[in-house]
């Protein structure tokens, strides 16, 4: 938490919203990579970034 900043509070939004969001972010993904070669090019960019991150 950053000094001076109150803590945020999670809504309890149910068992399902986790699933709910990654559906919709799945879905957007899906409207902006339109062709396969564009989703090896968003797949190496996040390999990349998974890497300067050490995940």
């Amino acid at each position: 938490m950053l000094e001076g900043m109150e803590p945020r509070v999670m809504p309890d939004a149910g068992m399902f919203a986790a699933a709910d969001q990654i559906t919709v972010a799945a879905h957007d993904l899906a409207v902006v990579i339109p062709s396969g070669a564009d989703v090896e090019d968003a797949v190496r960019l996040v390999e990349e970034a998974q890497k300067r991150a050490g995940v």
